[in-house]
């Protein structure tokens, strides 16, 4: 690229030559000279170098190794501008890669893009984005409903964690559903939206950004909780706890029924209505905190006492009422059993 420049009698002829993979430019000035004559001129003009430009750790373009301190100002200023041209282009260029392969619904938060978009951290998988509560861009990994369905059970509790298996559809999302971004999308924050009462909770910094929600799951031992402040608080939402929720709204992982005694005496007699997975603080037939949290405040896999049978939500003999989350405590499950219409959607960002 040349670039020529002509202020009153000085002329001054830059000659940029781009290294390629080595990202250094060699600068050659033609000697500044007055101009009392176009030919005088050209015969007197001599090529004597200015410097280096190389990339410094940023990727900004710096001066090196000056050898000529009458155009070293105009040169920079050339830089400044060069930099400013560079760091344009370079921003639009990764917001084209994360249109064109975002790696979860964060990357294209903000946008007017469709609900249904494909992850590249997911392989060839579609996910469903969720742009409308607590800023948007999150992403769905799961879909517990009352369908008539027992998918999310306690046989099948390591869905949540080490089992890779999906199942579902995108275009039935009141049926049992899982994504592969259960498993590829890295998270902080979760949002849980219950159907069809609207009611939605969101939970920040729950991890770290380094772990996908599977294996947050898989880390996390089976909690004997004793109090509400052992749970990650809720952050935004139109949730509000009542007493079956035992005046609690935090978010909890694998936890052991304690009815109303310890949860070691308590299992050594009889067994628990445990949860794994996320869930909530309830109370059942005994007293708070975390009295049958399987059946009143799970999304599905529920132990039934030392039989751990094998009914979501620990549905079926002991219960014929779904939990899908805080829906049951609060009295929000209102559709019809079995039909889908009481279901949670869990999202990651």
């Amino acid at each position: 690229m040349k670039k020529n420049r002509e202020e009153g009698h000085l002329r001054q002829v830059h000659s940029w030559n781009m290294l390629g993979p080595r990202s250094v430019i060699f600068v050659t000035v033609v000697h500044a000279c007055l101009v009392w004559s176009t030919s005088a001129c050209a015969a007197a003009a001599s090529t004597v170098p200015v410097g280096e430009i190389a990339l410094d750790s940023e990727g900004h373009l710096v001066l090196t190794d000056s050898h000529n301190t009458t155009t070293l100002g105009y040169v920079l200023e050339q830089l400044k501008q060069l930099n400013s041209v560079v760091a344009a282009q370079s921003s639009l260029i990764q917001q084209q890669q994360q249109l064109l392969q975002p790696h979860d619904c964060s990357a294209v938060r903000g946008l007017d893009f469709p609900n249904h978009i494909t992850l590249n951290a997911a392989g060839t998988a579609a996910v469903y984005c969720d742009m409308e509560h607590d800023g948007g861009g999150w992403t769905l990994i799961a879909v517990s409903s009352d369908d008539g369905q027992d998918t999310w059970t306690w046989s099948n509790r390591l869905l949540w964690s080490t089992d890779t298996s999906t199942f579902g559809s995108l275009n039935h999302l009141q049926h049992d559903f899982k994504s592969a971004a259960l498993h590829s999308v890295l998270f902080r924050d979760v949002l849980f939206v219950h159907s069809p009462s609207g009611v939605w909770a969101s939970y920040h910094n729950v991890s770290n950004g380094t772990l996908t929600f599977g294996d947050f799951v898989a880390g996390v031992s089976e909690q004997c909780y004793a109090s509400s402040d052992s749970g990650f608080p809720l952050t935004a939402g139109n949730f509000t706890p009542t007493a079956l929720t035992c005046g609690d709204t935090s978010l909890y992982f694998n936890a052991k029924d304690r009815d109303g005694q310890t949860c070691n005496q308590i299992h050594q007699l009889v067994g628990g209505n445990d949860f794994y997975g996320p869930g909530w603080n309830s109370v059942g037939n005994n007293m708070c905190p975390f009295d049958d949290v399987g059946v009143f405040g799970s999304l599905g896999p529920c132990s039934i006492g030392i039989t751990e049978g094998n009914g979501e939500y620990c549905a079926g003999p002991f219960s014929s009422v779904p939990a899908v989350g805080f829906g049951r405590a609060l009295g929000l499950n209102t559709a019809a059993p079995a039909s889908g219409g009481n279901n949670m959607r869990v999202f990651v960002r």
